[in-house]
């Protein structure tokens, strides 16, 4: 009788210890992040003095304490090489993908006021297709032309649909935008905001472990 009882006990047990096995693993793993900049003059909105840039993050670890996790970083932040935007210029311009503090320092320099948005947890999708939008711009196929309206293509672009051209399904910033800097920036968010897990939640331990904290950044959100 105690040998059945045992084996009753052991087998009421097992999906318990089941459960607790599979909890510790879902603790294990990946889990990916976003942060969108849009940068202008304080005072006087000039295209040619504004930015728009995103960094992706991967974060790989297990336990509950994210900020030990392992954080790598992809930037998408398009640019002329030589870093004078030339609003009108009639011809497309070898390009540069600027990584995210080198973005910073330059619209610092330049005096503008740099916002963001996040850092938001993204869905592994976007990701993806951000990590594919970062080498396709490294891969020297690519132009910059300040103002490509409905011209985009996949061999010229601007800092504005390098990041917003990751939504394929959508044409809202296709076709040019009646908006640049922050604004602009909002609307990129936006255009994204389908592979954005919570919109309502930013994971701020991201500011500090990419040294963001250091700089005066402004935070913004979508109200």
């Amino acid at each position: 009788m105690d040998m059945i009882r045992m084996r009753k006990t052991k087998t009421l047990w097992l999906p318990v210890f089941l459960v607790l096995a599979l909890a510790g693993s879902a603790r294990a793993g990946e889990s990916y992040y976003m942060i969108v900049f849009g940068s202008q003059l304080p005072k006087l909105n000039l295209p040619a003095h504004t930015h728009n840039f995103a960094v992706f993050l991967k974060a790989t670890g297990e336990g509950c304490c994210m900020e030990q996790y392992r954080l790598e970083g992809w930037t998408i932040s398009w640019m002329p090489r030589s870093l004078q935007i030339k609003v009108f210029r009639l011809r497309p311009e070898c390009g540069v993908n600027l990584g995210l503090h080198q973005s910073l320092a330059w619209a610092l320099e330049d005096g503008q006021r740099i916002s963001l948005w996040g850092p938001y947890q993204i869905r592994k999708e976007l990701f993806d297709r951000a990590l594919g939008q970062v080498a396709h711009l490294q891969s020297g196929a690519v132009a910059y032309k300040a103002i490509n309206l409905c011209q985009f293509t996949d061999q010229v672009t601007n800092c504005i649909h390098a990041v917003s051209n990751l939504s394929t399904d959508s044409s809202r910033l296709h076709c040019g935008i009646p908006a640049w800097g922050e604004s602009a920036s909002y609307l990129i968010v936006l255009n994204l905001a389908a592979w954005i897990i919570d919109l309502h939640q930013t994971h701020d331990w991201i500011i500090c472990r990419l040294g963001l904290d250091r700089y005066p950044l402004v935070r913004r959100d979508l109200s």
